[in-house]
């Protein structure tokens, strides 16, 4: 996986190598169910959205100034672009938790730019 700004910044880019517990959020249908009175349901379908996906990014940390790194991106930076195999996102950052055996950084859809 690759995080980098939006805009240019010579340190404004890191590659993570990801675990297997890494998801890339799940795949939503914007709807909900509501009882009727008669003992049926109404169901509101709003259609599918990439905004409602939390993508969790974790991996087993490599030296403290990769995570210095991926932190600086957090503090300066309201959106991101993510590059995964299934697609490149612009994301905004929620929160990153450093740890010893392993990093997690959350980060929330905003839009998805290339298609399937």
């Amino acid at each position: 996986m690759h995080l980098s700004s939006l805009t240019f910044d010579p340190l404004g880019a890191v590659a993570i190598d990801c675990t297997a517990t890494t998801t890339l959020g799940d795949m939503r249908r914007r709807v909900n169910r509501v009882a009727t009175l008669d003992g049926g349901a109404a169901f509101n379908d709003f259609g599918y959205s990439e905004a409602d996906r939390t993508i969790r990014l974790r991996w087993t940390p490599k030296s403290p100034e990769h995570e210095a790194q991926i932190a600086r991106l957090l503090r300066l930076y309201a959106r991101l672009h993510l590059a995964t195999s299934q697609g490149v996102w612009i994301v905004a950052p929620e929160a990153y938790i450093p740890g010893a055996q392993q990093s997690q950084l959350t980060l929330l859809s905003v839009e998805k730019l290339t298609e399937d």
